[in-house]
C-alpha cells in the first residue's frame, strides 16, 4: 500500500485548485492511497450540497439537508 506523501499532496493540490480546501482536507482524510485520493477529488460533484456517501466511498449530491432518510427505520 502507498501512503500518501506530501509531494503527492501538493500535486493534487495543484491539480484541483478549484477544490475548496476543506474539501480537500476532509477527502484526504478519508482516503488511505494517493489513488483513493485523486478518486475521491476527480469525483467530486459539481451540483450542490453534497454529503459523503460511506456506501460508495465518495462524495454525492443530495436533495436531503437533514440527511433524514439515513434514520428511516
Amino acid at each position: 500500500m502507498c501512503m500518501i506523501t506530501e509531494e503527492m499532496v501538493n500535486a493534487l493540490k495543484t491539480k484541483y485548485a478549484s477544490v475548496h480546501p476543506l474539501m480537500f482536507h476532509r477527502s484526504k482524510e478519508r482516503s488511505k492511497t494517493a489513488g483513493e485520493l485523486f478518486d475521491i477529488l476527480d469525483t467530486i460533484p459539481t451540483e450542490f450540497p453534497i454529503i459523503w456517501s460511506e456506501e460508495n466511498k465518495k462524495w454525492v449530491t443530495t436533495k436531503d439537508l437533514f440527511q433524514a432518510s439515513l434514520f428511516k427505520g
